[in-house]
């Protein structure tokens, strides 16, 4: 009878264990439907706007469609991560170049806007440069856009100064008025 109780142990223990280890072992399925983190460079930064040419100056430039081009391209700046800025980098480029190529206008041919315009272009070519270090961080490559974007905006706020200023000096007619007083 003994035998009989300790056969029946060893095969309830036998069982037991087994039931333990099927049960423990039982597959769980996770549902991972998490999104994938974006970095630093994905998140897309929201930019201070492009200033706008003033409506003189607009009707003075109507035919410069080089400049429209350059600043609706640059409007696309005004929301977009460091990684999408940095592969429009390139094209950028091309844009301020024709600029350049493009200006015919004489009141335009001044020193001060080709100051701003060499600079433009500097901060663009840096932006270019940007796309070749691997370890670039994205608040660098956001300040370099906004760089840019002040600098365009200094080029168009010195456009509707020249066209303002001109208009101020054809308005005032100095010559006649420092005659009449003498």
């Amino acid at each position: 009878m003994q035998r009989i109780l300790q056969f029946m142990i060893r095969h309830i223990i036998i069982l037991s264990l087994s039931t333990f280890f099927l049960v423990s072992c039982k597959k769980t399925v996770q549902n991972n439907t998490t999104k994938p983190q974006k970095t630093g460079m994905q998140i897309p930064v929201k930019r201070r706007g492009i200033d706008t040419l003033s409506s003189l100056s607009k009707k003075q430039v109507n035919d410069w469609t080089e400049y429209e081009n350059l600043n609706s391209y640059l409007k696309q700046f005004n929301n977009t991560s460091p990684n999408d800025a940095l592969n429009m980098a390139v094209e950028l480029n091309e844009y301020i170049k024709i600029l350049k190529d493009s200006l015919k206008i004489e009141d335009l041919k001044t020193n001060s806007l080709s100051a701003r315009f060499n600079v433009l272009r500097n901060e663009a070519l840096r932006l270019t440069d940007m796309t070749r270090i691997p370890a670039i961080q994205p608040d660098q490559v956001n300040a370099q856009i906004d760089k840019i974007l002040l600098v365009f905006n200094s080029y168009t706020q010195k456009v509707n100064t020249i066209y303002s200023k001109k208009k101020f000096d054809e308005e005032i007619d100095l010559d006649n008025f420092f005659n009449t007083n003498q």
